[in-house]
């Protein structure tokens, strides 16, 4: 995994299912901080927000509010 924000690359692998596992597991310890969280919720926040507007993000929506059920 490279480096960067693991809440941007969170986002970009909806579409992947085993990366998007991926990319929570390995860096679980970065974001499991509360300031990891506030950034992933930042993230489904403008997923869902966008969902009706831009294409990109109208499928990963519903994998995005499940999971917001267990931040």
């Amino acid at each position: 995994m490279t480096r960067g924000k693991p809440s941007t690359a969170w986002r970009c692998a909806w579409l992947t299912p085993k990366t998007a596992a991926r990319i929570r597991t390995e860096p679980a310890p970065v974001l499991d901080r509360p300031e990891a969280r506030a950034g992933l919720l930042t993230v489904c926040a403008q997923v869902l927000q966008a969902q009706d507007r831009v294409d990109f993000y109208a499928e990963p929506a519903r994998p995005v509010r499940e999971h917001l059920a267990h931040l």
